[in-house]
């Protein structure tokens, strides 16, 4: 839709031109009483100009350039679609929207910004410009924006001209072709698996035999085995059955535990999410991607006096209130659409009772208390496989004891981060294996440092 107005009614011209003509004719000056006319022909312009024939053509393009970059491609996006650029919490995504005079006139001044999310706040460079363009020319807007949590879509351009005077503008919105659309869901390609498994039957190898593909062993065979598992080829030769046994493999129910208490809601700085809005997010990635390969995968979320929990399964069921469940973690909703119980006391003292006996647990907490630290040691004590994620909301502090003290909060904030560390070397003893989320790298990469082997139960 386009507008256009006037930037003035004239009256200021009448007014100049009776003062200049009443001085000019006062002291006797036909230079004055000639330049009274001046202020009228400028008005005459305002008046009885026309809109500048402007036409511009824009086009936007997105792209997570460090991203890319450090991860490669299969941590992009999982979503196929060119329109959409993905990327984690606190990356930033650079944006080139071009704008280009398609015209056969020059625009004198042409000002164009950019349709940016609200939601998105702009980090370095600026989605506005005012240029002049000829015919054919064009200018980039180059800045970049941060990711929030979510999907977010780019508005139309707003485009303003102006004519050669001054007087005459028009302002319009205008489709930017290329990419308009970012997501900030981040996406896990793999997530390897170690011990821990159940009865039922999945892709981690036991040492046991059973149905499978790898060899286990040949035995002696016994009366209702099934006739595809009889060697044949030593029967042909010995006359002597015997049966072949494969390497079972069993499927591991997995349980994503998510720290929700109060101290988890602390950021590395005011422009970054909450520690439990990365924990909650890295747990949603990888439940999803657990219930995507088949593997039952549940959650749980620990907050100041209540459990919340979904029991580990793999139907859709599951995968919508799992969702639900750590979405609403960090939009501090206690239920969360799942199972939830108030309990009295601590609430780490009551989590083993709600994990299944065979889970392994994958536990998200920033450690900045010793809390996490105590759970750790409670479960590997009963026997669970624990994997840790902690993202780092102390990132950034410099640790080095040779670094200039520059404020008793810069070292508070300094042995805050060496407490964090200890807490996360105490917990490796453990047997858990630990992954410190540095909060620059992508959270592909990081669950895939997270989810390695780990000993056996």
């Amino acid at each position: 839709m386009t507008m256009a107005d006037r930037t003035g009614n004239g009256e200021w011209g009448i007014v100049a031109t009776l003062s200049l003509a009443g001085i000019g004719l006062a002291v006797g000056s036909q230079l004055l009483v000639a330049a009274a006319t001046l202020p009228l022909w400028y008005v005459a312009a305002g008046v009885f100009g026309t809109r500048q024939d402007a036409t511009v053509r824009l086009e936007r393009r997105l792209s997570t350039e460090e991203r890319a970059a450090t991860a490669g491609p299969a941590a992009d996006s999982a979503d196929s679609s060119s329109d959409v650029v993905a990327g984690d919490p606190g990356d930033t995504v650079s944006v080139r929207t071009t704008v280009r005079n398609v015209g056969s006139e020059p625009i004198v001044d042409l000002r164009v910004i950019d349709g940016v999310p609200d939601a998105l706040p702009v980090v370095s460079g600026s989605p506005r410009t005012c240029v002049t363009l000829e015919p054919g020319a064009e200018t980039t807007l180059e800045y970049g924006v941060e990711l929030r949590r979510g999907e977010y879509v780019f508005d139309d351009a707003t485009v303003r001209t102006r004519d050669l005077t001054g007087t005459v503008a028009e302002t319009w919105t205008d489709p930017v072709a290329g990419n308009d659309t970012v997501r900030c869901s981040p996406a896990v390609e793999a997530v390897p698996l170690g011990g821990g498994t159940n009865d039922y039957a999945g892709e981690v190898p036991t040492d046991e035999g059973g149905s499978g593909i790898e060899f286990y062993a040949v035995r002696e065979y016994q009366s209702g085995d099934p006739v595809s598992s009889i060697d044949w080829r030593r029967y042909a030769g010995t006359r002597e059955l015997a049966t072949v046994e494969y390497r079972a493999e069993r499927a591991t129910r997995i349980v994503c535990v998510v720290d929700a208490r109060s101290s988890q809601f602390r950021a590395a700085t005011t422009e970054q999410p909450p520690a439990v809005e990365l924990s909650a997010t890295a747990a949603e990635r990888t439940v999803e991607t657990l219930l995507s390969t088949g593997h039952p995968a549940g959650a749980v979320v620990v907050h100041k006096n209540q459990l919340a929990s979904v029991s580990p399964g793999t139907g859709p069921t599951t995968r919508q209130r799992a969702t639900n469940l750590l979405r609403a973690t960090w939009q501090s909703d206690p239920a969360g659409a799942a199972d939830a119980r108030t309990i009295h006391g601590d609430p780490l003292d009551e989590l083993p009772q709600v994990l299944p006996g065979e889970a392994q647990v994958y536990l998200f907490s920033s450690f900045v208390d010793d809390q996490p630290v105590d759970l750790v040691r409670r479960l590997r004590a009963r026997g669970y496989a624990v994997r840790v994620v902690s993202p780092d909301v102390t990132a950034g502090v410099d640790t080095d004891a040779a670094a200039p003290d520059t404020g008793a909060d810069d070292l508070a904030t300094r042995l805050e981060a060496v407490d964090r560390g200890t807490r996360l070397a105490e917990t490796r003893t453990t047997g858990a294996r630990v992954v410190d989320w540095d909060l620059e790298r992508p959270l592909a990469l990081v669950l895939n440092d997270a989810i390695g082997e780990v000993g056996d139960r």
